[in-house]
Order: C-alpha cells, then sequence, then structure tokens
C-alpha cells in the first residue's frame, strides 16, 4: 500500500491509467473505498479527485452501476470538418487556429478535414468519405461545419450526421444549422443569431433612408444564409415596407449584366444586403463599372468583416462575428458532450453576439476605410 498519497498525486496516477488504457469502457472503476485503501487516503480526498476527473470528462458515473471511463477518455483525437475553408480561409482559420489552441490546452488533438472538391456535384460523397475516415479513428467527437453551396448538401449533411450518430459520436455544428429556420435539428449549434444580425444590418439601411432593400446570394444557399436574408425581410416588413421573394436574389455579383437588369427593376433597388463581404465588395465594384454611386445612389453591405470588408473603399458596412468565441464555445460543448450520455441532454444553441460595423458604402459622411460606429448585440447561453 502507498503511504500517504497526496490529491495531485492520487489525481495525476488515475489520469495517467485511464488515459493510458488501464480501464476499458465496461471495466467499472475500483469503489472509492477501495481506491482510499490502495492510496492510503480519506475518502474525502478521494471524492476529490474523482469529482476532477469527472469535471475534466475522463470519467463518468452511471447510476446504479458504478464510475466507468468516459469515451473522450478512450480516444484523445477530435475531428474538425469544416468545408468552408476552402473559399472562404480568411473567416475560418482564426477558427481553426483557436480549436486547435483549444484542443492543446485539454489535451486532445484535432484531426482536421477539409471538403475541397470544386465540383458542387461531387463535394457531397468527399464528405462523407471524410466522415468514415473520422469514424475509422475513432475520433472522441466531432466539429461540423455543414456543407455548402452544393447541389444536394441538405441530404449530404443529414447523411455525414447519421454517419457519426451511428458510431456513437457526438457532434457540435459551427456556424449554421442542417434544417431551415424557425427549426432546429438534433445537433448542439454554435453561431450568431444570423436572423438578428439580418434585421439589425436591414434596420441600419432603413435608418440610412433606404426604400427598397435587395439580399443578394450566391446560388445553392445555405441555411445561416437564409436566416440573414429572413431577418432582412423581418425588419422591412415591420417598417412598413414592401417585401417579397424577389427582393432575394441569387447570382454573380461580378456579372455586370446580372446586376444591370436588378438594376433595372422597379421600384429600383437603393440598397443591397450581401450574404458576405467578398459578395458585397464585388457587387460594389460591378455598380461603380456601371456608373452607379456607392452610396449616393445604392448602399451596399455584406457579413462577417474579413480584410476586403476593411480594405475597399470607403469601407464596407458589415457584421462582424465574434470568431475565437464561436470556437471556443463550441470546443467546450463539446467535450461536455463527449463526457455525458447523449440521451441525457437536449440539442443546445450557443448564441454568440455580434456587431454591426457602420462603413462608408452605407454612409456618406465617414471617410475612405474608416468606421464610425460599432454596436454590439446578442448572445445568450454562453
Amino acid at each position: 500500500m502507498a503511504d500517504g498519497f497526496s490529491y495531485k498525486d492520487i489525481l495525476e496516477q488515475l489520469k495517467g491509467e485511464i488515459l493510458g488504457g488501464k480501464y476499458s469502457s465496461s471495466r467499472r472503476l475500483p469503489s472509492s473505498t477501495a481506491l482510499a485503501r490502495r492510496f492510503n487516503a480519506t475518502r474525502f480526498t478521494i471524492r476529490q479527485a474523482l469529482d476532477r476527473l469527472r469535471q475534466e470528462g475522463l470519467i463518468v458515473a452511471q447510476k446504479g452501476s458504478g464510475t466507468f471511463v468516459s469515451r473522450q477518455a478512450r480516444s484523445r483525437l477530435v475531428g474538425v470538418v469544416i468545408p468552408g475553408i476552402s473559399y472562404s480561409s480568411e473567416f475560418f482559420q482564426p477558427i481553426v487556429a483557436s480549436l486547435i489552441q483549444c484542443a492543446h490546452e485539454r489535451d486532445y488533438t484535432i484531426l482536421m478535414e477539409g471538403v475541397w472538391t470544386p465540383n458542387a456535384k461531387n463535394n457531397s460523397e468527399e464528405a462523407l468519405a471524410v466522415a468514415r475516415r473520422l469514424v475509422e479513428r475513432k475520433v472522441a467527437g466531432v466539429i461540423y461545419q455543414p456543407l455548402e453551396y452544393s447541389q444536394n448538401s441538405e441530404a449530404a449533411n443529414k447523411r455525414v450526421l447519421e454517419l457519426f450518430s451511428k458510431a456513437g459520436i457526438p457532434v457540435v455544428l459551427l456556424d449554421g444549422d442542417i434544417v431551415a429556420y424557425p427549426k432546429r435539428s438534433d445537433f448542439d449549434l454554435v453561431s450568431i443569431d444570423n436572423v438578428a444580425a439580418g434585421e439589425t444590418i436591414g434596420l441600419h439601411m432603413l435608418e440610412r433612408g433606404a426604400k427598397n432593400v435587395y439580399f443578394l446570394m450566391r446560388e445553392n444557399w445555405v441555411q445561416n444564409v437564409r436566416n440573414r436574408a429572413h431577418g432582412v425581410g423581418n425588419v422591412v416588413l415591420a417598417m412598413g415596407g414592401e417585401w417579397k421573394a424577389s427582393n432575394v436574389v441569387c447570382g454573380d455579383p461580378l456579372d455586370a449584366d446580372f446586376v444591370g437588369r436588378i438594376m433595372r427593376r422597379r421600384p429600383k433597388p437603393d440598397a443591397f444586403v450581401c450574404e458576405n463581404d467578398v459578395l458585397a465588395a464585388g457587387l460594389k465594384m460591378t455598380l461603380e463599372g456601371l456608373g452607379v454611386s456607392v452610396p449616393g445612389s445604392v448602399m451596399v453591405a455584406g457579413f462577417d468583416d474579413v480584410q476586403i470588408a476593411r480594405i475597399t473603399p470607403p469601407g464596407i458596412t458589415t457584421i462582424r462575428q465574434p470568431l475565437d468565441m464561436i470556437a471556443q464555445v463550441a470546443f467546450k460543448r463539446l467535450c461536455e458532450r463527449m463526457s455525458a450520455p447523449r440521451s441525457t441532454q437536449t440539442p443546445f444553441h450557443a448564441v454568440c453576439p455580434f456587431s454591426l460595423v457602420v462603413r462608408g458604402t452605407t454612409r456618406k459622411d465617414i471617410s475612405a476605410n474608416g468606421a464610425r460606429r460599432i454596436v454590439t448585440k446578442g448572445g445568450n447561453n454562453l
């Protein structure tokens, strides 16, 4: 019998044995009485060590059965699947960097996966192949940004998540859900409130005098983009304006013919909210090439506050997302999922705050690339 083990010694010894694979998922840990005898310690000290192991997600108590090693203790691998990094690296790279830092702090290793197939017909198959690889690697959990801009992304996302669910792998969704608002899927989600963000930027346009607001996006739109458009429509209608399905337009903002056709509509558009900053910058360039002044004749705004919003004169009004917070909350929630049975928890939406950053594309009185006003809104369940 060991003589006088301290709480720290007991904790480190048990943690090493758990992570080293001494205890299988079917083998119950020794009782606190047995551990007290082994370490020549009080049961209070043993309970302290076990509580700490439970807080770290390494063990779980099953009522009437005892204490067992958790799934996350059996695997220190976490899968991160972010298709968007192939086409929006500036937005997703900081999220990935924060996830890696979170994993390092909790002794996990990240298995990073993307979906790089440019063909929208084939990228769903690549996403399924990625999911199968992670299942084969027996990851403890997955952070998944739903597949976007694919002709069958909705079906592909459901198939990917079914693979993880059948394998008993918990998943936290990042940036957007896989079902249409206001429905929620059976998976945890960490994002901003895209409906509220759309309402906020739409209201800003109306307050600046806009009468005919449009929402511009790419084809095969995704749920978070739909929610942004929904929010813009909400506030236009609430303020007594007119909003129809035709106010949401899909196309390439660099296509002068497409933009020209939209500008010939009556009543003529005087404001565009774009699904992201890249589309907003492209639209601004095309409008000015057509002789349309921004913001003199038409206001333009985007989402995400990536670099192009800051360097495009006179600066693009946008919604800024707290990328580090999104990553940290997502990883924390995944750890909670990995340490507790899924059946005991209901789907959880962690809503991170967002900021309206007002720049020159909606304000004539702002100097080039300056930001006159930054307003932060939202955030709950964090």
